[in-house]
């Protein structure tokens, strides 16, 4: 801050205050310079009376501008009005700075922007700071993707005891709040009717208003008590969307990752399909078993390169080093010579081997 300024600052008054400052010069001409003419051997009792009214005098115009009892209240400095500023305690000038800062655009963004009005001190600030409110702006970005997402928005019926984090995201639910769902029906816990939805805890309720004549909540049969569990290597996407969290997308999935591998040999192979996080993968996992079954293996001996590579265990530069050792030396003579001849990491070769035979 400039020498100007901080002079400017100090030396500030309204017209009461500089009436005031008059005032008080006559007084003070009055009772220091008078008394030298009236009275050349003034007592050393009546200086100190003196001393005690000119520092009573001194009080009262200090005080002058000011609202003696200043009321606390939270406010918005770019709504207040001049009164309520007043109220607040802050002088004349100092409204009619904040005033003429909004009248030329200004605004307020933080608590920190009251602080650089001119005219407003240290005590002023830290006196109204905690009283400060003002509403968190909107960006014209976020009123773009909010617009756009709404028309985004795509409904269609569902029933909410079935359908996957996917299709939650196209009826305009956000990931934190699927996955709250999901993990909800973990539990064994069901959605019973339309209503039940604004029981999870964030649910939007304008959103829920939006998507209730869409839901579609397929009633329990009394009489089936006991759960079969879902066979991975047999079951097709209908028996597949039965499971909490496993709707169209998800089920299509797990099927075609099914036929990739060449037959899943442990259910928490369903981690690498894409789109199973693991909250889902713990909402069904004592849901589905694997049953044993002929593997789809690939002849190492005979395959080329491009069949080898479509495996999700083996890269394409793997399945091109593979059949090209194979072309160069031969034949191999057992699984293992992929490992052993360091063509697969000892990592990839235990996940890979129950899929690869040499005939």
């Amino acid at each position: 801050m400039s020498l100007k300024k901080i002079i400017r600052e100090y030396f500030s008054y309204s017209t009461s205050e500089k009436r005031g400052l008059l005032v008080l010069a006559l007084i003070l001409i009055t009772v220091f310079v008078l008394p030298e003419f009236i009275n050349t051997d003034p007592t050393p009792d009546s200086i100190p009376k003196k001393n005690e009214n000119l520092d009573s005098l001194i009080a009262i115009l200090s005080s002058k501008g000011k609202l003696k009892n200043p009321a606390l209240f939270l406010f918005d400095p770019n709504k207040a009005s001049a009164e309520d500023f007043k109220k607040l305690g802050l002088r004349d000038y100092q409204a009619r700075n904040i005033l003429k800062y909004r009248e030329k655009g200004g605004v307020f963004r933080s608590k920190a922007d009251f602080r650089k009005i001119y005219g407003i001190k240290d005590d002023d600030y830290n006196r109204l700071k905690d009283y400060i409110n003002i509403p968190p702006a909107i960006k014209k970005e976020d009123v773009k993707n909010i617009a756009k997402r709404r028309v985004e928005l795509e409904l269609f019926n569902f029933d909410p005891n079935t359908i996957d984090k996917a299709e939650w995201e196209k009826l305009g639910v956000n990931d934190r709040m699927s996955n709250r769902i999901i993990k909800y029906l973990s539990t064994g816990a069901r959605f019973k009717n339309t209503d039940d939805l604004g029981k999870i805890y964030g649910f939007d309720s304008l959103l829920l208003e939006r998507l209730k004549p869409y839901v579609r909540i397929k009633p329990l049969k009394e009489k089936s008590v006991k759960i079969e569990l879902v066979d991975l290597n047999l079951a097709d996407t209908s028996i597949l969307k039965t499971l909490p969290g496993i709707g169209k997308t998800l089920s299509n999935r797990i099927v075609k990752y099914k036929d990739m591998l060449g037959g899943y040999i442990s259910k928490s192979q369903l981690l690498e399909v894409y789109g199973i996080s693991e909250e889902t993968f713990r909402a069904i996992e004592n849901r589905v078993c694997v049953s044993p079954v002929l593997l789809q293996k690939i002849s190492i001996n005979q395959c080329n390169a491009k069949i080898l590579g479509q495996h999700p265990y083996i890269s394409r530069r793997m399945s091109s080093d593979i059949v090209k050792y194979r072309e160069r030396v031969g034949n191999f003579t057992s699984v293992e010579d992929l490992k052993n001849k360091h063509l697969l990491s000892d990592s990839v070769f235990q996940k890979v081997q129950p899929y690869l035979s040499i005939e």
